[in-house]
């Protein structure tokens, strides 16, 4: 027993637990677990901490292609090829299938076509004589040798750059390959004008052949999300046709009766 100093007896320090009570209270109001309670209503963002930043989205160029003929007459780029040199798509899809240069009516079908570097082309034959398909190009040298109707053959192209194939039989047929390091590149139908879709915002380098031409390039700027519209006039005013040999770099000799040659 002892006295609080008012005369009032307490028994085993009852007024030293009385007087720590406020303190408790104190304690349990501001203690960890309400602190963390209250910090996960409030929000917080550490300072200078940058905001994220948004994904460009990918735009797309169009191109329209012109060919300045004699006379000041301009007209659409038929067959005119068009990439963005060295420019890869993330999403390409590799097993494509491969595109190919038919023979029909004595004739290569399509007379342009275009392919990324590493790809392979088919070459049918269709028609009801023999072909002999062959290339004397810096980029590709191939012979194919006589097959008939029915029949295929197929090349990989590992070199960029312009492949000119023929017929060692027909001097009339001809076709060219351009061959590409992009996954940006497409063909200019009869209008003349390509759309390229899914292109990364930046600036790239715009390239265009046409077998009238050289390969014209020049620079371009995509937006996020933005279409590019891009004219290219070319110049094919002094193009003039020109023969070629055949494989074995001689002249192609009389026409003949191919189905009685074969």
């Amino acid at each position: 027993m002892c006295n609080d100093g008012t005369g009032n007896a307490l028994e085993g320090g009852k007024a030293l637990r009385m007087q720590a009570e406020p303190q408790s209270w104190l304690v349990r109001l501001t203690g960890a677990p309400v602190l963390a309670a209250l910090a996960a209503l409030i929000p917080f963002e550490a300072p200078g901490q940058p905001a994220p930043t948004p994904t460009p989205a990918p735009g797309q160029v169009r191109v329209r292609v012109l060919l300045q003929e004699v006379g000041d007459v301009r007209t659409p780029g038929i067959d005119a090829v068009v990439w963005l040199d060295g420019l890869r798509r993330p999403d390409f899809d590799p097993n494509q299938p491969r595109k190919r240069i038919s023979q029909r009516d004595k004739r290569f079908d399509p007379a342009v076509e275009v392919v990324r570097v590493g790809d392979e082309v088919d070459f049918p034959n269709f028609d009801r004589v023999f072909h002999n398909v062959f290339s004397l190009s810096e980029v590709a040298r191939f012979d194919l040798g006589l097959y008939r109707r029915g029949a295929s053959r197929t090349v990989r192209f590992e070199k960029p750059g312009v492949v000119r194939i023929y017929c060692n039989i027909h001097p009339q047929m001809a076709a060219y390959l351009v061959v590409v390091r992009s996954d940006f590149a497409a063909r200019a139908p009869a209008t003349g004008e390509v759309l390229l879709e899914g292109v990364p915002p930046g600036r790239h380098i715009l390239s265009v052949w046409h077998p009238k031409a050289e390969v014209r390039g020049l620079g371009i700027e995509v937006a996020s999300g933005q279409e590019s519209a891009n004219e290219v006039v070319l110049d094919v005013s002094g193009w003039r046709p020109q023969g070629h040999k055949n494989k074995y770099g001689k002249d192609y000799p009389p026409p003949d009766d191919d189905t009685s040659r074969y």
